[in-house]
């Protein structure tokens, strides 16, 4: 089978070392191209199996360009990724026909599966329409509505920010209440109010969010995910894992672990019926 063609396009401000492109180039027959040059034609030229746009902060004039390839390319997959979120973007992002659409830092299992889902509904003979996506359980972003904008939350989204950041680290109300020069229960009340949920909340759904991505890589061990998210103790991380997501990290493990035909991985719904009922 031929490699996926990939399009990414850098829409980033400030190229970072840690740009997800670096987790994939070598997976992918991969041309990257910056935003001035020619989207459109690179597209009608390599044609490309899935098309990413990363972008640090998008705007009005950036964004045309999802519109332009939906409506000249309108069977390209498009992934979407963001360091600068809100939900009223992720909903124009879906309504403008979006595959995949991701708040950065990203685990690389995500996106490598992420794409090759997209290939392979693009390799589909005769689909004619990428805009009817239907993403395996593993991809659906668990967290990526929690997070707000710096102006939306302007006495705790810098703390939201850390979290992101730093969720793997120790994390006390102490010190991000320190960070947003607040007293603690200031920040407590503060941070209910802007987003909605109380802070211990916010960060045990935040890692047991990034904890899914991991354990979408079935070599990942279920105290590995613990460790690197945060969690000191693996049983406590499994107890917060079930109560968070309805089932046991094994079996959400087992459920997201795709099944090979020849040298393409498929995800089955069945999967996760077969895991649901042992």
């Amino acid at each position: 089978m031929c490699a996926t063609r990939l399009l990414w396009i850098d829409f980033c401000s400030h190229p970072s070392r840690r740009a997800p492109i670096g987790a994939v180039a070598a997976r992918y027959a991969c041309r990257q191209i910056p935003e001035s040059e020619s989207a459109l034609r690179v597209a009608r030229t390599f044609l490309p199996m899935v098309a990413c746009l990363d972008f640090d902060y998008p705007d009005s004039t950036r964004l045309q360009l999802v519109s332009l390839l939906r409506r000249e390319v309108p069977t390209l997959p498009l992934l979407m990724f963001t360091e600068y979120h809100s939900e009223a973007l992720a909903i124009w992002a879906f309504r403008s026909g979006i595959w995949d659409y991701r708040v950065k830092p990203i685990a690389s299992s995500a996106l490598r599966r992420s794409i090759d889902v997209a290939a392979d509904a693009a390799r589909v003979p005769n689909s004619g329409r990428t805009d009817l996506r239907v993403l395996p359980p593993d991809l659906v972003e668990p967290a990526g509505h929690l997070q707000r904008p710096p102006s939306y939350a302007r006495r705790t989204g810098v703390a939201v920010t850390y979290i992101t950041q730093h969720f793997d680290q120790p994390l006390t109300r102490e010190r991000l209440s320190r960070i947003c020069h607040l007293s603690e229960s200031q920040f407590s009340r503060d941070f209910k109010w802007e987003h909605g949920i109380t802070y211990s909340r916010f960060l045990l759904e935040y890692r047991v969010a990034k904890a899914r991505d991991l354990l979408a890589d079935p070599e990942t061990t279920i105290t590995q995910t613990a460790y690197a998210c945060g969690f000191n103790d693996a049983s406590y991380f499994g107890r917060v894992f079930r109560k968070l997501v309805g089932t046991t990290a094994a079996l959400y493990q087992r459920s997201t672990r795709p099944r090979l035909y020849g040298n393409v991985a498929h995800f089955s719904p069945t999967d996760a019926e077969d895991s649901a009922g042992t």
